[in-house]
């Protein structure tokens, strides 16, 4: 599948030490997905493929800190005019890895320079759910 990414941008990276101790979180990752029309209606840029931005939120509660935030893309399928729905899982998942890596490395290196040791490395499992 032939694919135009665009720059990854980190929307919101939230990093808190201080938890409170009355309110539960329960830790999330989501994979939210929107398709989307070009400025000025560009037939010319929408003839090559479906656009679609890729978004991240995510709000993760560990032992002694909590971040949250939201990370998105922008991507062009070329010649690809259906759903995002009917993408393999394979696909999904080789379009949304590179921001859950973006999560990975932000926090990897928030937390080695706010602990003054080695970085927090998170380890994610994808889940399928229908």
């Amino acid at each position: 599948m032939d694919i135009v990414t665009n720059k990854i941008v980190v929307e919101k990276y939230n990093f808190e030490t201080i938890l409170e101790e009355d309110k539960q979180f329960e830790n999330k990752i989501e994979l939210e997905v929107h398709e989307v029309e070009p400025v000025n209606g560009n037939v010319e840029l929408m003839a090559k493929g479906k656009i679609f931005k890729i978004t991240i939120p995510f709000l993760l509660v560990l032992e002694n800190f909590r971040i949250d935030g939201r990370i998105s893309r922008i991507i062009q399928l070329k010649d690809f005019f259906g759903q995002f729905s009917d993408l393999e899982v394979v696909d999904v998942e080789g379009l949304s890895n590179p921001l859950i890596d973006y999560i990975k490395r932000l926090t990897y290196e928030v937390t080695e320079i706010a602990f003054d040791e080695p970085g927090v490395s998170l380890d994610f499992n994808a889940n399928h759910n229908g």
